[in-house]
């Protein structure tokens, strides 16, 4: 029976009731973060074209065009304001940061609400009022009162550890500067505050990173001797009522700041009142703030405070928590393991002997394999132990002990008793630990894959173990713990004479000391004056141990922590659990995608992903006494997250081929000798030709280059202008080069010349380019101004590049060597040849998935049977979820995968077919089979046109088409080259139209094969009625190969023009 909910209950969680949020996504026409990224999410959308254009703004527009209350003219100036701080702060990287979709949605949303705020804001209180009053109407029980113009200057993120927090903070501080008009009032200043001192030296490099000024706050300094749009940086912690001796009064500031808080959950959790919060609210009354947290939900949860909860529901504009992080792929996978009672001594051992074989597996792994996994940017695995107290004391076998005196004496006592040690390594590999989950498995079964399949002995691991855990070749050694005289708070462990291999980090390291000789520790104090905890992050440290407490829930930022121990954490610390989680899950992985490897090779199927390397992604939690498993669960179970994890399994389908074809004679078409434009062809320079189409670049309708003026927006008539001497006279021609040449290799154009001279006689030269911009943007009024002038000439120069080479290439395939056919074979690139005539499916083994991995076992079964009965294999249920397997007679090989959009559980490899390439394959089936009599004297096979490996074509941009078909009639032959293919936004013009023209002309006329007749249709998904350019009749577009996928007929007209 459904639960009731009584009078006044809440309906809702507190993620559900983000009012701002919610607010937001409904002017973007959506109700959901994941309904307006469902696109987006793809890394090429993350490149920036040479008209200074996101990808995710294209794919926006595309997406939400029609339903969204923003105008286009102001997302594409949003989108070039976050192009412009994006180059800002990337001036002075070596490596420059790259947006992923949700950093980049985070930054659109500020980028309106700001624009709002700044330029519209009775508009934005009455909107956000008329949203309010029908949430309320709609959830009686979680009402909220309505927005007064005092909650409108706070506005917070809600961002998962590891997404990126101080790349959106540093974009924040430009965007407020930006729609301030560039500066603060005299009686204002920027102020970013943090919990600890530590904290704030981080961000001052950061900042500096990012080319943004920012000092320590220093009393002695008068603010009104500190430079413009400097940010001072201090700990919350430090303000005060009234100025003391580290103690500085709020008064000093005023309260027309601009305030950003790290870690903005610290002080909501004393509610209304607390005092930290009191402070930064006064800073900022007639000012502005941005708040930044990963836990503010469970904060507020904490703190049980209405009030408080009425306050981030109202000003947490994007919410991207870890349910959205995790379930996109990015930061680790996680093992949480929880031992509640530890009084049975044998089976604490046993645990925590597991737990340090599992950090060594890691490192062991990390050591070996280090050069395989360098590209996926793996870290040196670290073990983080952690207490809820370090110096806390308890009796325990009538000693006193503290959480970490627990640890050491548990290293000690592996270290010493060897054979006791060796007895539990083979009882942890054997899986027989005695130690059993709620399905009374043992823990730790399947745990150790690398290990057991090196082979060693459990002898052997143990001697390992000393050496590559502890920098100890031999037993014996003694224990050493170590007072650093010259770093405070540390404490150094180490065996015998050896390297380090653990540090204590502590508030009290005396009253440590004490407490471990007390217990019969060797201990010491040595002259040391490099921190240990601080080089944890250096290449060379030798640190796999760090035992400290809670001390590193905030800010520390390092990516090594790969197991943690904890012991007695969790029974009352709330968000410093998650936050405590959030420093180990971070991942940089391949390219600096953030994501684990299964996910990023579902974005780059071609990648080859090392074996065991989800073992080196995958944070292992092991708790003693530790209600952090209940703590963890509730907050996974919150946030909608498995907490119950799987490992990934990988199922490979075998594919069968369609030997018919060899029958027939197909031909398959390439250039000549199957020669390589970048290996065969002379190296062209990059010059003016003639022949190259024009490149236009508008400045009106992307509003990429940041106007020096306002401009009304009803601007209509464009200006046609060029770059006149007085604007190439001051250009950086070196920067110019450096920026072509990385968009050279980029591209991978390794094969075209590029010299300073040529590019400075390019732009000299006027007749390859029109350029559409204001003529007042042309006038010169200081030198900033030629920084805009160097961003056009690069994004000029990149786009004829692109002409250029794709003519070049044309050209040379096309006049030079020509095409040629060849009879198709088992050797052809579109056949599965590199996976060996099978597809790779990897999937999370989780109960959820059960019945998905029922379904593909029984699919692979019947295609492995349908394989040697040398039939096509029959689905009885052909889809399940979000996948779907069909067998297509005409196709080359079956199956044939599709997989929905949206779906982040499934990984295939090769890529499957999306909806729209499905919809046209079951239009051609349906339509073969229901006129036998048309086909009745011809043969149909069809093959998926692989991108990058198959058939592709250049003129002034790469294309592949998706299909390639033949029809065989009597002696001819026909080869049809098929795209289904968005065309909102497409051209008349483009390429991909024109294809079918230039096979007729440019290649069928040379291949002097009468038999062979040359084609191409690009099908259109989108309807001719949601097209930008209505000026082409629907007659025209079909004459010229484009034929609309709404048409019931469109298979028909395909097969009408071939004859």
């Amino acid at each position: 029976m459904a639960r009731r909910t009584t009078a006044n209950e809440p309906q809702l969680k507190f993620y559900q009731k983000l009012i701002l949020n919610r607010y937001i996504l409904a002017q973007f026409g959506v109700s959901t973060l994941k309904e307006l990224s469902l696109n987006m999410k793809k890394p090429s959308l993350e490149e920036i074209d040479n008209e200074g254009v996101t990808g995710f703004h294209k794919q926006l527009i595309a997406d939400i065009g029609g339903k969204c209350a923003i105008s286009e003219e102001s997302l594409a100036r949003y989108d070039l304001n976050i192009v412009s701080h994006m180059r800002k702060i990337n001036d002075n990287r070596d490596e420059p940061m790259v947006l992923k979709y949700f950093q980049y949605l985070s930054l659109l949303f500020v980028e309106h609400y700001l624009d709002q705020y700044f330029n519209n804001r009775e508009a934005l209180i009455d909107g956000l009022n008329t949203y309010l009053a029908d949430f309320n109407a709609q959830f009686p029980n979680d009402t909220y009162m309505p927005y007064t113009a005092k909650d409108l200057n706070k506005i917070a993120i809600w961002n998962a550890t590891g997404s990126g927090k101080t790349l959106i903070m540093h974009i924040n501080y430009l965007q407020y500067l930006h729609y301030s008009g560039g500066k603060l009032p005299d009686d204002a200043t920027f102020i970013l505050l943090t919990p600890k001192e530590g904290l704030s030296l981080q961000h001052i490099d950061d900042y500096a990173a990012s080319g943004i000024p920012a000092r320590i706050y220093d009393k002695s300094v008068s603010r009104w001797m500190q430079n413009a749009n400097e940010i001072i940086v201090l700990e919350n912690t430090k303000l005060g009522d009234k100025d003391q001796d580290t103690i500085v009064s709020v008064n000093r500031f005023g309260n027309r700041n601009v305030v950003f808080v790290d870690e903005g959950h610290r002080g909501s959790s004393s509610g209304k009142d607390g005092k930290w919060q009191k402070y930064r609210d006064e800073l900022c009354s007639d000012g502005f703030s941005f708040e930044y947290s990963a836990t503010f939900g469970q904060a507020i949860a904490a703190s049980n405070d209405k009030s408080l909860s009425e306050r981030y529901g109202k000003c947490i504009i994007f919410d991207y928590s870890y349910k959205h992080f995790y379930g996109d792929g990015y930061g680790k996978d996680y093992n949480i393991i929880n031992l509640p009672d530890d009084s049975d001594e044998i089976k604490r051992n046993t645990y925590l002997t597991a737990c340090l074989m599992t950090y060594y597996q890691q490192k062991r792994l990390f050591l070996t394999q280090e050069s395989e996994y360098a590209h996926f940017n793996v870290e040196n695995p670290l073990f983080v132990f952690v207490g809820a107290s370090v110096n806390a004391v308890r009796t325990e076998n009538k000693r006193k002990v503290s959480d970490v005196v627990d640890i050491l004496m548990f290293f000690r006592d592996f270290l010493t008793n060897a054979a006791d040690s060796i007895a539990i390594i083979e009882r942890v590999l054997s899986g027989n630990t005695g130690l059993l989950d709620s399905r009374n498995r043992d823990i730790f079964r399947n745990s150790f894959p690398y290990l057991t399949a090196t082979g060693m002995t459990p002898t052997e691991i143990y001697a390992d173990i000393l050496k590559t855990v502890f920098n100890c070749s031999s037993s014996g050694a003694t224990l050493h713990t170590e007072n650093l005289r010259g770093v405070s708070g540390e404490i150094r462990l180490r065996l015998g004479d050896n390297e380090p291999f653990g540090v204590i980090n502590v508030g009290d390291d005396s009253a440590l000391l004490n407490l471990c000789a007390d217990n019969g520790f060797n201990t010491d104090s040595v002259d040391f004056s490099d921190s240990l905890f601080q080089g944890i992050t250096k290449p060379k440290s030798t640190i796999n141990i760090l035992i400290g407490s809670k001390k590193f829930t905030e800010g520390w930022n390092c990516w090594r922590v790969s197991t943690m121990g904890l012991m007695n954490v969790g029974r009352s610390e709330g968000s410093e659990i998650i936050q405590l989680f959030g420093r180990g899950v971070r991942l940089k992985g391949r390219g600096m995608s953030l994501k684990r490897s299964n996910f990023y090779k579902k974005d780059f199927p071609e990648t080859v992903v090392p074996k065991y390397i989800n073992i080196l992604e995958t944070l292992n939690i092991f708790g003693v006494r530790a209600d952090y498993m209940r703590q963890f669960k509730e907050f996974l179970e919150a946030e909608g997250v498995p907490s119950e994890k799987g490992q990934i399994i990988t199922l490979k389908m075998p594919v069968i081929r369609n030997k018919e074809y060899k029958k027939r004679g197909l031909y398959s078409l390439r250039v000549k000798g199957n020669l390589d434009f970048k290996k065969a062809a002379a190296k062209p320079l990059l010059r003016f030709e003639p022949d190259v189409p024009i490149v236009t670049l508008d400045c009106y309708s992307k509003v990429q280059f940041e106007s020096s003026q306002n401009r009304s927006e009803s601007e209509v008539t464009k200006n046609v202008a060029v770059l006149r001497p007085e604007h190439l006279a001051f250009l950086d021609y070196d920067a110019i080069y450096s920026e072509l040449q990385r968009y050279k290799i980029e591209k991978a154009r390794y094969n075209v010349i590029i010299t300073r001279r040529d590019l400075k006689d390019l732009l000299q030269n006027t007749q390859w380019y029109k350029l559409l911009i204001p003529e007042d943007e042309l006038v010169v009024r200081s030198f900033e101004d030629y920084k805009r002038f160097e961003r056009i000439a690069v994004a000029l120069l990149t786009k004829y590049f692109d002409k250029f080479y794709y003519a070049k290439q044309n050209r040379w395939e096309s006049h030079v060597v020509g095409y040629e056919l060849i009879p198709m074979d088992d050797s052809n690139e579109n056949f599965l040849n590199e996976e060996n005539d099978e597809y790779n499916i990897s999937i999370d083994d989780t109960s959820e998935n059960e019945t998905a991995i029922i379904w593909l076992r029984q699919i692979i079964a019947e295609v492995e049977k349908a394989k040697k009965e040398n039939r096509l294999p029959s689905f009885v249920i052909p889809r399940q979820g979000y996948i779907e397997a069909i067998s297509v007679p005409a196709h080359l090989y079956n199956p044939l995968l599709c997989l929905s959009k949206g779906n982040l559980e499934l990984g295939i490899s090769p890529v499957a077919l999306n909806e729209d390439e499905l919809k046209f394959v079951k239009a051609l089936q349906n339509y073969i089979i229901n006129h036998t009599d048309i086909f009745a004297d011809k043969e149909i096979y069809l093959i998926r046109n692989r991108s990058k490996k198959g058939i592709g074509f250049f003129d002034d941009a790469g294309f592949y088409p998706d299909f390639i078909m033949w029809m065989i009639t009597g002696e001819k032959q026909y080869i049809t080259f098929i795209e289904p293919h968005g065309m909102a936004r497409e051209s008349f013009t483009s390429s991909k139209v024109g294809l079918h023209s230039r096979l007729k002309t440019e290649i069928e006329a040379k291949l002097k094969v009468p038999s062979v007749t040359l084609n191409s249709f690009i099908l259109s998904t989108t309807k001719y009625s949601d097209l930008v350019d209505k000026s082409v009749t629907v007659e025209v577009w079909n004459a010229n190969h484009v034929l609309f996928m709404d048409d019931s007929k469109y298979i028909e007209m395909i097969f009408d023009k071939l004859k």
